[in-house]
């Protein structure tokens, strides 16, 4: 699960990692000079919650890290997108195994876009459900100051008009957001009769129904071995996620009680990553 689309994993004018790369071959007296991992032109490392790089220690944090996220255990975590509390989450998340559990915490992967696609093709009634459906995503963390909540449909597409017949209304899919872990209790949105007055009970019921089973149908999807991958990430294995496309997941992991399973990462704006897929000359839906 890496940066989709051919020569950007390549082109030294448009990775990110560049520099990175770069200084894997460069002679040893040289790799002695600090390394920037993101080159000049972009804003580095995104500052969150977690500082500019955080780890996800399971046993002890370090003084003074957010640990407002249900990342910060032991247990399982279903398939996921990143900063879903953010107004515009990360573009990239880049995060390396420091050191893995004694037990289980492999790590699992699935392409957003193709689930989404997938669901427009064969439950169009449920993807026009998703994309049309605001939700809310709060984290709140009174010890380092922060309240973030973040609002928008758990998938994102060109919306052509509400005249349009159902399977012409969306064009291209521009973001998944996607956490059950961190999201609000949904609330119906205004009558449908165009009175601008809440829904009345009926109406409001039937809504909740058709939400859930549209979402009932979006996590059968994720759970499908068809778009799941599952890996054991060893020390020094490093993974990048375009964390708007592609969800990331782990299953439950055990401890020995003196060994702890540690992450290190950070991320990147979905703007510097926007930037540079237009350097590169690929067009943008938005």
């Amino acid at each position: 699960a890496a940066i989709s689309g051919g020569d950007i994993k390549t082109s030294k004018n448009v990775s990110l990692l560049a520099r990175y790369r770069e200084n894997v071959h460069m002679d040893e007296k040289d790799k002695e000079a600090p390394v920037t991992i993101l080159p000049d032109g972009t804003d580095g490392p995104l500052r969150t919650l977690y500082g500019n790089v955080w780890s996800t220690h399971s046993t002890a944090m370090a003084e003074g890290a957010s640990q407002a996220d249900s990342a910060y255990s032991s247990d399982g975590l279903p398939l996921h997108t990143d900063m879903c509390y953010f107004r515009n989450p990360p573009g990239l998340q880049i995060f390396c195994m420091a050191q893995p559990a004694v037990e289980g915490g492999e790590s699992l992967f699935a392409d957003g876009l193709a689930v989404a696609e997938r669901l427009r093709s064969e439950r169009p009634e449920a993807f026009d459900m998703l994309c049309r459906t605001p939700r809310r995503y709060p984290s709140i963390d009174t010890g380092t100051g922060w309240h973030l909540e973040g609002r928008g449909p758990v998938i994102s597409a060109v919306d052509r008009g509400q005249g349009l017949p159902l399977e012409m209304r969306w064009g291209n899919i521009i973001q998944i957001r996607h956490n059950d872990l961190d999201r609000l209790p949904d609330l119906p949105p205004l009558a449908s009769d165009g009175s601008g007055v809440p829904m009345g009970a009926a109406e409001a019921d039937k809504w909740y129904a058709d939400l859930h089973s549209a979402h009932r149908e979006w996590d059968a999807l994720l759970a499908s071995d068809h778009f799941r991958l599952m890996m054991q990430l060893m020390p020094g294995d490093a993974v990048v996620v375009a964390n708007q496309r592609c969800l990331h997941g782990r299953q439950r992991f055990r401890l020995d009680g003196n060994t702890a399973r540690i992450i290190m990462g950070c991320y990147t704006s979905q703007e510097d990553l926007d930037s540079r897929f237009r350097r590169a000359g690929y067009w943008l839906p938005y």
